[in-house]
């Protein structure tokens, strides 16, 4: 069970960060080529709804969000099950306590 959740909170995180910038890359392509904005919504939002990616802009939040509230989930749970060790020399996470299914 943790195995799966790790892997989609990682889909999940993965997923939106890519479509985020791919999205960010086509408003930077479209912006330098308006010729005029109004000043409220911004030169960055009619860029977005000139290159009609507001969906999938806000998709992408979307996805990131779940991602990264999965991954907490599953830290949470190894916390408070206490099945993450810290190595008092280093203090560094054994991420293998982590994934180990129960």
């Amino acid at each position: 069970m943790k195995k799966a959740l790790i892997i989609m909170s990682s889909t999940f995180l993965l997923s939106g960060t890519l479509l985020f910038g791919m999205v960010y890359l086509a408003i930077a392509n479209y912006a330098p080529q308006m010729n005029g904005w109004s000043d409220p919504p911004g030169k960055f939002s009619m860029a977005m709804d000139a290159t009609m990616v507001r969906v999938p802009f806000t998709l992408s939040i979307i996805f990131m969000i779940i991602g990264s509230l999965l991954f907490a989930t599953v830290m949470i749970e190894a916390i408070s099950a206490e099945k993450i060790k810290m190595n008092p020399e280093s203090k560094n996470i054994e991420v293998s306590e982590i994934v180990k299914e129960d």
